[in-house]
């Protein structure tokens, strides 16, 4: 009688005794079919599908018009409007503009659905990292190519897609140094690009040194020099942005001015900022409750809670100022400007009720909204998927994840790869607690909150598979009863 064949294991490719720098082998032929779908999906996406040049409109003009003039004219000295947001995802969009001309936006969408494509392979590399067992990696590069969110982020020129990418190609490589003590340069490199693109990222990156720090004696192969090559590229980047804010801007310290109009939306809950130059056209627009004139910012979010919850709720908007609208004479972004408003705010509000203005913030990663821009162009068929991704998120992996942030951020002398994860949802949360949350804004941490779910539930399940042979065998053992 012949066996039958059995499924060769996985088994990690080092471990000590206690599993704390275990890691998985990964299956090539497998890593090879993520790439080659992974393409796959994303070119048929933005050559075929959703073509990023036929969506540009909103913040994707902006960041097209920065690229072009960034391709055609250099850098420029002493323009404020190109400080306002964040400088890396125009200047990535620029390379290929630069090479292939101006008005070839194809070689922008190209190289966005190339970035959209290797994250599908770099979370299985993540996951193999981090998981537990090889049909849990497995089913995170599953869960990354077929996550319709980020496939339809690669459709726009927005951050989105720039930053999954370079965040995870730098979480795997801070992974490779944690581990095995390599890529520490290639590490430093990617996370100041991620740094670039999103500089909230600075919060993960003293997070991973934080782990770093408490588990120094069991990670000695990790040296003083690896950590001088992963802050070196890290420490420019922020240096560069810095000197760039300020050639703009003529103050520092800073990297964009939006922070300043952010900060203080989150901290007074208006859904409207308006700028004027002059008092007198100030007073115009709200003799006339124009909420459209002057230079004006408006957050969706707040508007649609402000339509959907009584402020009477704890999910309340409730405006620190009274009205929904924040007007003011000078530029926008005005850092002066912005804390006298502030303060006024606080001084309405008081601590208890900015502590609930952060946890209505935050609940905007997951409720409420939205993902924009699908739900302006092409709705009908744009919006549906992903208000199905959003709903299955809230469902399934919304409270693991959550669980699994606050687990293995505590047992970070434990697990500190799984750790590395953990911090990355953390940073998402934290900065939406203190800033706004948004889906759009949410959707590049996904692939994480997706690895932290799964684990959860494979503990959980693992646990229940215990208690169940448990039980099984206080059956087999039980004295049976006599004649």
């Amino acid at each position: 009688m012949s066996e039958e064949p059995q499924e060769p294991k996985s088994e990690p490719a080092s471990a000590d005794a206690s599993g704390f720098l275990s890691r998985l082998s990964p299956d090539r032929r497998f890593l090879l079919l993520l790439l080659v779908l992974g393409l796959a999906t994303r070119f048929a996406w933005v050559l075929w599908l959703h073509p990023p040049a036929e969506y540009v409109f909103s913040d994707m003009a902006k960041y097209v018009n920065r690229a072009t003039a960034l391709a055609e004219n250099g850098f420029t000295w002493g323009d404020r409007t190109l400080a306002w947001q964040a400088w890396g995802t125009h200047y990535i969009l620029a390379v290929p503009l630069k090479l292939f001309g101006t008005d070839n936006l194809q070689a922008g969408a190209v190289l966005w659905a190339l970035m959209g494509a290797l994250t599908v392979p770099l979370a299985y590399l993540v996951g193999c990292r981090v998981c537990s067992g090889p049909r849990l990696a497995k089913l995170v590069g599953v869960a990354a190519l077929v996550w319709h969110p980020s496939l339809s982020n690669s459709g726009n020129f927005l951050s989105e897609t720039p930053f999954l990418f370079f965040q995870l190609w730098s979480t795997y490589w801070l992974l490779c140094t944690l581990q095995d003590g390599k890529r520490a340069l290639g590490a430093g490199i990617v996370s100041s690009i991620a740094f670039a693109v999103r500089p909230q990222s600075a919060l993960f990156f003293l997070l991973v040194f934080f782990a770093w720090l408490i588990n120094v004696k069991r990670l000695r192969h990790v040296r003083w020099f690896h950590l001088l090559a992963i802050a070196a590229p890290i420490l420019g980047m922020l240096y560069f942005s810095m000197w760039r804010f300020e050639q703009h801007t003529g103050y520092g310290p800073g990297v964009a001015e939006n922070a300043n109009m952010n900060l203080t939306a989150a901290r007074c809950h208006n859904v409207v900022t308006q700028a004027f130059r002059s008092e007198f056209l100030k007073k115009r627009s709200e003799k006339r409750h124009n909420t459209r004139d002057g230079r004006r910012v408006s957050l969706p979010g707040y508007r649609l809670i402000k339509k959907k919850i009584p402020d009477e709720s704890i999910m309340g908007l409730r405006p620190a100022l009274g009205g929904m609208t924040i007007r003011m004479v000078g530029y926008i972004g005005d850092p002066q400007i912005h804390r006298e408003i502030r303060q006024r705010c606080y001084e309405k509000t008081g601590v208890i009720e900015q502590a609930r203005y952060s946890i209505v913030n935050m609940s905007l990663l997951w409720f409420v909204g939205q993902q924009w821009p699908e739900k302006e162009k092409n709705r009908k068929w744009l919006l549906p998927p992903v208000e199905v991704f959003k709903h299955f998120y809230q469902v399934v992996i919304w409270v693991p994840s959550l669980i699994g942030m606050v687990w293995f951020m505590v047992w970070v002398r434990r697990r500190p790869s799984m750790s590395l994860i953990a911090f990355q949802t953390f940073t998402s949360t934290a900065i939406a607690g203190l800033f706004f949350g948004s889906i759009r804004l949410r959707t590049p941490y996904d692939i994480y909150a997706i690895i932290l779910a799964i684990e959860i539930y494979a503990i959980v399940w693992r646990l229940v598979k215990a208690r169940l042979a448990a039980k099984t065998e206080e059956t087999d053992d039980a004295p049976a009863d006599s004649p």
